[in-house]
């Protein structure tokens, strides 16, 4: 495999210029699925069958206009692929009360670039995929279980090793996230049949 397969296959849905600018996904352990799509204000009543094939590369919705998540289980997580309002600290918060275990990656090159833990309604560890010295939380090394061997930093210059583009990193968040899940994100589950749910825009008045 080579050290972007899972960037690679998620931007395989959507070849354009424009795909995997953004992408947003959080898994939560042992919650139904519908429990984490109100928590996320997804309304149940508007679920539907798709596929992340089906369905695109994800919502980038602003929070302005109305978007939509892909919710559907994972082993025993439940993953939610969905805008950025679903990787926040509230939402992460709230999704990990009763000892739940929820991680989050943030992905918008132009933006934030993070991944985080929560559990029972703390946030644990939040470190920038493209530099993991920058990290913060109650415990700031709890994934360094999960990222171990895997390369993160765009700056590194090791000798004799190719640069770490951007796109690996990402990649290695996904990787660390399978293994603590203990399923990795693949073409069966994106091709599979989950859920899709309304998300109503935010009221901004």
């Amino acid at each position: 495999m080579s050290t972007d397969d899972l960037y690679q296959l998620l931007r395989s849905y959507d070849p354009s210029d424009v795909s995997m600018q953004q992408f947003y996904a959080v898994w939560v352990e042992d919650i139904p699925v519908e429990e984490a799509v109100v928590i996320l204000n997804g309304d149940p009543a508007s679920g539907a069958p798709d596929s992340f094939s089906g369905w695109g590369s994800g919502s980038d919705g602003s929070g302005s206009e109305a978007a939509g998540l892909l919710a559907g289980l994972i082993g025993n997580w439940t993953l939610i692929i969905s805008d950025y309002r679903s990787t926040e600290d509230e939402a992460l918060l709230t999704l990990s009360r009763c000892g739940r275990r929820t991680l989050a990656v943030s992905w918008d090159f132009h933006g934030e670039t993070v991944l985080k833990y929560a559990r029972d309604g703390e946030l644990v560890t939040v470190l920038d995929i493209l530099d993991t010295s920058d990290r913060s939380g109650s415990d700031p090394n709890a994934l360094d279980p999960y990222i171990s061997s895997l390369r993160f930093n765009i700056d590194d210059d090791d000798p004799g090793e190719p640069a770490t583009e951007p796109r690996e990193s990402f990649t290695s968040a996904l990787t660390a996230i399978g293994r603590m899940v203990g399923h990795q994100i693949d073409r069966d589950w994106l091709e599979a049949t989950h859920t899709t749910y309304l998300v109503p825009a935010d009221d901004l008045d």
